[in-house]
């Protein structure tokens, strides 16, 4: 438990930007100010103005109360968070993986899309075909919501060497990531595993797939996950995915 406070208090204080880098800790936590000023005995504005820099930015002692914090009320939660922390401090060896990173800001999965070339499918239609004004909206929300890492897989090699735990640690510090699956045939075997998975990625991707299976796309549209195709080849994907929040 220690070496995760450690490792967050670090990250925060060797930040460029003190207040923003507590904000995104938070946001990885999935923990409202108010919790936060709550357990710190603190007013949410206080919080507010750390994490925007209209205070000048905290000494270690209010950083360091600031993620026990965190820490604790994650642990309240059920600590999911904590324990996704210390698979990637300690990680399992698994040669599916090719790339896992936690990007030093977040990036709307919009521009995102733009980096990888990726190309979104909505449920058995195309993104060209939604007319409805409410799906319109519905797809905005989520190109502009935010994620915080990505995760690539060789999907054959996830497929024979992987069990269900070891799927669990693809998620590195969060889920609010992008699952990247590559030498995908049809989809099909990716979206069925995050199917009756307990926990779900923010935007799955599919890299190297022929033909877009129709199960994918229904799985994708009942979850409610964009579902991304890339035909940009593994090495230039990586390098572009490494260049991410550099």
């Amino acid at each position: 438990m220690e070496k995760i406070k450690v490792h967050i208090i670090g990250d925060i204080v060797l930040s460029d930007n003190i207040g923003k880098s507590m904000k995104k800790w938070r946001e990885m936590f999935n923990i409202p100010q108010i919790y936060v000023a709550r357990y710190l005995d603190l007013s949410p504005s206080v919080i507010s103005d750390y994490e925007t820099g209209r205070r000048k930015n905290p000494g270690v002692n209010i950083v360091k109360r600031y993620v026990d914090a965190l820490v604790e009320l994650d642990k309240e939660n059920g600590g999911h968070i904590i324990r996704a922390l210390q698979k990637v401090l300690n990680p399992p060896s698994m040669k599916a993986i090719l790339q896992i990173r936690e990007y030093r800001d977040p990036i709307a999965i919009k521009e995102f899309l733009n980096i990888i070339d990726g190309k979104i499918a909505v449920g058995n239609r195309k993104i060209s075909k939604i007319s409805k004004s409410s799906e319109i909206q519905e797809l905005e929300n989520k190109l502009n919501s935010q994620i915080f890492g990505h995760t690539v897989v060789d999907s054959i090699r996830a497929i024979l060497e992987m069990d269900g735990q070891d799927f669990l640690n693809l998620y590195g510090w969060t889920t609010e990531r992008a699952l990247i699956f590559t030498n995908v045939s049809s989809g099909r075997s990716p979206m069925v595993a995050i199917r009756v998975s307990s926990i779900k990625p923010r935007l799955v991707v599919l890299q190297g797939i022929f033909h877009l299976d129709k199960l994918a796309l229904k799985i994708a549209e009942i979850e409610g996950i964009p579902l991304i195709i890339t035909k940009l080849n593994i090495d230039e994907l990586l390098k572009r995915l490494k260049g991410i929040s550099n």
